[in-house]
């Protein structure tokens, strides 16, 4: 029987590879390929492969005439669907969703408590050995949330921020099907008055032509004034000009962004020195180096996925091109 040549670009440990080898069942040829390697080395040991893990560039891609399945390690693909010349008509593309919701969502819950208690600021207060309250904090309570992008990551969140006794509002393609930790579902017709009514808007939407430039600055202006926008999703969400010039003018009460276009932001740009804006470097679905449960919950898709390889059975979390993403059941 000839083996499935394997190539595994992801950090496992040990016993994380040993589960991956149980799952191939003596049918794959496994090949661990150090990050640090050089580009020629690297490249040899791809091109034999029927099967990637982890993230291979384009260019590596198209030197690999064996590839039939890449299993990455990211939610979001938009590295491969937004880009010209993947070959989607042989090579299955299969993504982590379902890895990042709880990380995530502890992250969304993490932030917006920081912006509605003040918490950034009293810190930098603390620095300066000031004890001065600062006046106005908002509750969460009673407070109006909307989720754009109601998967696996923006119900994680709903069904945390519920407990604060929050009204939820979720927008997906479709209102069918919605979990019930949120009280409505909308979808983009209904957004510019959802836009209206939340206290708090959050963004997990994957990157796609369709969620390009989503809040302009139209829609920003349409956001109730005072409120807080979150994105977690991809930064092109977000007209990153527009939010610049909604939040000097103070229409905005503030922002955590830990998505950004462009990504990094150009260390002279205004929003880094902003008070009321929260910056962090794309960490809010930490995972390998970070975060051994979601370190590990990779590795569960990635042997699943194996097993129904070898089985000829349908992929889990298969990525349709024409929509960038996983379609929902």
């Amino acid at each position: 029987m000839e083996m499935v040549r394997t190539a595994v670009l992801l950090p496992f440990d040990k016993q994380q590879r040993e589960l991956l080898e149980a799952a191939g069942k003596g049918r794959c040829a496994f090949s661990y390929i150090d990050l640090e390697k050089g580009r020629e080395e690297r490249l040899k040991r791809l091109v034999e492969a029927e099967i990637i893990f982890g993230e291979p560039t384009l260019a590596e891609i198209w030197q690999c005439p064996r590839l039939r399945w890449l299993q990455t390690s990211f939610a979001g693909v938009d590295r491969y669907t937004m880009a010209e010349g993947f070959p989607s008509q042989k090579v299955m593309l299969t993504n982590a969703r379902g890895c990042f919701g709880t990380v995530i969502a502890e992250y969304i819950v993490a932030v917006i408590l920081e912006l509605s208690r003040n918490l950034k600021q009293y810190a930098l207060l603390q620095q300066k050995a000031c004890f001065r309250p600062l006046g106005f904090e908002m509750l969460l309570f009673g407070k109006h949330i909307l989720i754009l992008g109601a998967g696996d990551i923006g119900t994680a969140a709903a069904k945390r921020l519920k407990a604060f006794g929050t009204y939820l509002t979720g927008m997906r393609r479709t209102e069918r099907n919605y979990p019930d930790c949120f009280d409505e579902m909308i979808t983009e017709e209904g957004l510019e008055s959802a836009l209206s009514k939340a206290d708090i808007v959050v963004g997990c939407l994957p990157a796609t032509e369709k969620t390009r430039g989503l809040l302009n600055l139209e829609r920003l202006h349409q956001m109730k004034k005072g409120a807080f926008l979150i994105n977690v999703g991809r930064g092109n969400l977000i007209d990153t000009k527009a939010l610049t010039a909604v939040l000097e003018e103070g229409w905005l009460g503030g922002a955590a962004l830990d998505v950004t276009d462009p990504e990094p932001l150009p260390e002279e740009h205004p929003l880094w020195k902003m008070e009321q804006v929260i910056l962090t470097p794309h960490i809010a679905g930490v995972s390998f180096g970070y975060s051994k449960d979601t370190e590990n919950r990779i590795l569960h898709i990635c042997c699943q996925n194996l097993e129904r390889y070898l089985t000829r059975k349908e992929l889990l979390n298969r990525v349709n091109f024409s929509e960038g993403y996983v379609s929902e059941l």
